[in-house]
């Protein structure tokens, strides 16, 4: 597994303080049933399929950019590219977003240290982020 440079965790350190500036009080229940919206269905306009659709590119992204490493400034513009193309507002405080990178470290089979490493950088005191985060490496892990 590749170790964490010191200049990224720096990097996400600002990632978290602009997520935590950034974040309002509401927080979507709805993001776990989206999340669990069936494969199956049709890639339409609703909310569903787009949220889908995002934490699917969240996951990929994430996966590829954990493996390959790069820069925190390049990971975020990339995911806040990722939500304007597939209609998601908000990204920094949509629950999709945090489910996806843990998808996406599940994908990449990091650590449990890693795992902890980018909850902690990422969803920073958030409870509910560090929550989807942690469900989405478990769901990975588990296919």
């Amino acid at each position: 597994m590749r170790a964490i440079a010191p200049w990224q965790l720096s990097g996400v350190s600002l990632l978290i303080a602009a997520l935590l500036l950034s974040a309002g009080c509401s927080l979507s229940a709805s993001s776990k049933s989206s999340s669990e919206s069936s494969a199956s269905s049709s890639a339409s306009s609703s909310p569903e399929s787009k949220e889908t659709q995002y934490r699917n590119d969240v996951r990929d992204f994430t996966a590829a950019y954990v493996k390959s490493g790069g820069r925190i400034e390049d990971f975020k513009r990339k995911l806040g590219d990722l939500a304007k193309e597939r209609g998601i507002t908000d990204w920094e405080t949509n629950l999709v977003t945090y489910e996806g990178i843990g998808r996406g470290l599940g994908k990449a089979k990091v650590s449990q240290v890693e795992l902890e490493t980018y909850t902690s950088n990422l969803a920073g005191m958030d409870p509910a982020k560090a929550k989807a985060i942690k469900d989405g490496y478990e769901a990975e892990k588990d296919q």
